[in-house]
């Protein structure tokens, strides 16, 4: 019973951590992270939150799982609902606690640094425990599984594709380019190479 306390409380501390890390991605106001940036187009465009509407996004991976895996029952799936429910609560409640808005460009950089070693880090707490997959990484591993290909390059298309499309979904409703910035360059970059760094360096009991 404790190991299965200690591995949900570092789970738990893991999405913590990538929902803090998302959400100092926005605020430093250099553009956001491939992942967050369709969500954060669409918060321009409907009444409803950030966080409610990465929860959103969360569950549109988890159905393109469910329709890529074709199985009429699939827990994994089906556990990731919570997972998502849990990040989008989260985000809205570190945008809510954060009311300052980066004006100085040193003060932005640090939040856009602090952004990646964040997620890095709630990404490692998170593998390593082994339980269930964040949506977004889930499609990664399935198509990367489908289409016999390294899951890097398929994780590099994937975010490549969610940026496009949010660039799109900006100029159809807003006439302009909402969220692409160099810390979406950078979050893209650094994010995974950070994530190996801490695999190799840090090392977590399960």
């Amino acid at each position: 019973m404790q190991k299965v306390i200690y591995r949900l409380g570092v789970y738990i501390a893991g999405i913590i951590l990538v929902s803090l890390g998302i959400v100092l991605c926005v605020k430093c106001g250099l553009g956001v992270s491939p992942i967050s940036s369709v969500p954060y187009v669409l918060g321009y465009v409907t009444p409803l939150t950030f966080g409610t509407l990465t929860m959103l996004f969360h569950f549109c991976n988890s159905m393109i799982q469910y329709v890529l895996e074709k199985k009429l029952v699939n827990i994994k799936v089906f556990l990731q609902v919570p997972v998502a429910f849990l990040f989008g609560s989260i985000i809205d409640f570190f945008k809510s606690i954060m009311s300052f808005n980066a004006e100085n460009l040193m003060f932005k950089i640090f939040l856009m640094i602090l952004s990646i070693v964040f997620t890095a880090l709630g990404m490692h707490l998170m593998l390593s425990m082994q339980l269930v997959q964040n949506p977004p990484d889930g499609t990664v591993n399935i198509l990367a599984g489908l289409l016999n290909k390294n899951i890097g390059t398929v994780k590099i298309f994937y975010d490549i594709l969610m940026v496009i499309i949010s660039v799109i979904l900006g100029f159809i409703f807003l006439h302009d380019l909402k969220g692409f910035g160099i810390a979406t360059i950078f979050s893209a970059i650094f994010v995974g190479k950070t994530l190996t760094l801490m695999k190799k360096h840090i090392r977590l009991a399960i």
